[in-house]
């Protein structure tokens, strides 16, 4: 997709209420934290695997669980590389900055937490299926971590176990997910699109709604030829990427490429900027009417304004007087 559409049409999704955001572990790579391969290739060294080698990296951690007989090693490695309780990005801080109110993420750190904090918006936190259950007063973003929090390692969802286990255990964030990927548009960043419950969910929505399902869209670096050691590695990546993105489509989601991780940021300020294209303040006084202004005249004067405005999807912002 065009990036002036995209900025178009999710800034439109935003103004409307209806925009979420689905964060990768992309997103928190800029914090010093490690992507889901450098996690586990400790493990892999251990049993005597090589982790370039290794696709399936799910059952790679369940090998690993298996030799050891239980996942207190697991555990600690998730709380070594996500305990930081102050790292931030500036992906996140402007993601966080937008209007939203709905934030997905498979990440175990607090990242989107942060970025909240940073931009004086306050965060209700769902780590486990009881915090469904809860709301926070006042809150202004919803976070769901549907594979568990650095606080709680023990529950993160990691191994083989854990995602066969995942729709009954975490029942409730399965249908708190389908409910919004059915009724908002999302935003999916720093997602590889690998992760095996995100796939099941997308799919049975899809056996469900058919043609029928909401527009989403996916920011992912564009596959450039310096990138890789020669022309057969580049054109075979080539090939898979547009697979890919072709496959996407089925469940409504429509690719953006960036030759570049740092265009991130600057589409998300264009969409900023987009979103309040469309936010007007208003703001004046008035001490003395007359025959041509009378009160009744001022009053249906801004009553009118006001309609007008809001009929087109404009964001109001009005300004008191209060001498």
């Amino acid at each position: 997709m065009r990036k002036e559409l995209f900025i178009k049409k999710f800034s439109k999704a935003i103004q409307e209420g209806n925009a979420a955001v689905f964060a990768g572990a992309g997103t928190s790579v800029d914090a010093g934290f490690v992507n889901w391969k450098n996690l586990v290739a400790p493990f892999a060294n251990e049993i005597d695997l090589d982790i370039e080698k290794e696709t399936d990296l799910v059952g790679l951690t369940q090998y690993y669980i298996n030799k050891k007989r239980n996942r207190g090693s697991v555990n600690q490695e998730i709380i070594d590389q996500f305990s930081s309780q102050y790292a931030e990005t500036e992906v996140m801080n402007l993601l966080t900055r937008l209007p939203i109110s709905t934030y997905w993420t498979t990440n175990y750190d607090k990242v989107i937490e942060n970025g909240l904090k940073n931009n004086n918006r306050r965060g209700d936190i769902k780590r486990k299926t009881d915090d469904l259950a809860i709301s926070i007063r006042d809150s202004d973003a919803i976070v769901y971590k549907m594979h568990g929090d650095v606080d709680s390692p023990n529950d993160a969802v990691i191994s083989k176990d854990d995602y066969e286990r995942y729709s009954e255990k975490n029942s409730l964030f399965v249908t708190a997910l389908r409910g919004d990927l059915v009724s908002k548009t999302f935003l999916f960043v720093g997602f590889g699109f690998e992760d095996p419950n995100l796939e099941s969910i997308l799919g049975k929505i899809k056996n469900l709604l058919g043609e029928r399902t909401r527009d989403h869209y996916c920011i992912q670096k564009k596959v450039l030829e310096q990138d890789y050691k020669n022309r057969e590695e580049y054109s075979y990546a080539k090939i898979k990427q547009e697979l890919k993105i072709e496959d996407l489509k089925r469940y409504g989601i429509d690719t953006v490429l960036v030759d570049d991780y740092s265009e991130i940021p600057k589409l998300i300020l264009k969409i900023e900027e987009e979103y309040f294209k469309n936010t007007i303040f208003i703001s004046g006084s008035i001490s003395d009417y007359n025959e041509n202004w009378s009160q009744e005249k001022v009053n249906q004067f801004c009553y009118n304004l006001s309609r007008s405005l809001v009929s087109k999807i404009i964001k109001l912002y009005q300004g008191l007087d209060l001498e």
